[in-house]
């Protein structure tokens, strides 16, 4: 049987040590995987203004699956004040790597499977037997976000929405916006996979949550 081609991406932090158990496992288990390590954590956005750079994204499309870590994340300003100085003040903006990489290759599904075994003594409860389906790719995971608002987005926001009044009397600089942006093609795709697991695996019934 053929290596599977798996992407080895363990960032740093918590993510190394996270990354280090999980090939224990595996090569316990004897997988059958060529691993490559790509790029991306910390360290590549202070010395190179990308947390997640091109030549990393260019060998997942080599790959048949991923494996990430973790990596840590800081605010804005904060990324920017550690950048190595000659990338400051160059326009760099920090971006979380894990929803950049869920957006570039339309990872739309976060399926996790959540099982009480008998026995476990970490199980509170015991009959749980749920699979959650979680979309990935759009609402808060957008990135759509602003801080300061610029006016011209206050104002299309103020004569739109009633709602909107009473923050523009705080000032631009001392407000920040997110938005929670949905289309009916992604609430649609995931919606559809969930039936179709449930239909595939005999499961009774599927819950939408919002």
């Amino acid at each position: 049987m053929a290596k599977y081609k798996i992407a080895w991406l363990p960032g740093d932090g918590v993510g190394t040590e996270v990354m280090d158990c999980t090939r224990r496992v595996l090569d316990a288990l004897n997988f059958n995987a060529e691993y490559t390590h790509g790029d991306i954590g910390w360290e590549f956005w202070k010395n190179e203004g990308e947390a997640l750079p091109l030549r990393t994204i260019d060998m997942l499309k080599h790959t048949d699956a991923a494996l990430f870590g973790a990596i840590t994340s800081k605010p804005k300003d904060e990324a920017r004040s550690e950048l190595k100085p000659s990338l400051r003040d160059k326009g760099y903006d920090y971006f979380s790597p894990i929803v950049r990489l869920r957006q570039a290759f339309n990872l739309h599904t976060n399926l996790r499977p959540c099982k009480a075994y008998p026995g476990n003594p970490l199980n509170d409860k015991e009959g749980i037997d749920i699979v959650v389906f979680r979309e990935n790719t759009e609402g808060m995971y957008g990135g759509v976000e602003f801080h300061p608002i610029p006016k011209d987005v206050l104002d299309v926001l103020d004569k739109n929405h009633p709602k909107m009044k009473r923050f523009k009397a705080y000032g631009l600089n001392n407000l920040a916006l997110s938005t929670r942006i949905m289309s009916r093609q992604a609430s649609a795709s995931i919606i559809r996979a969930a039936f179709e697991y449930a239909k595939k695996f005999n499961r009774r019934s599927v819950t939408v949550c919002d």
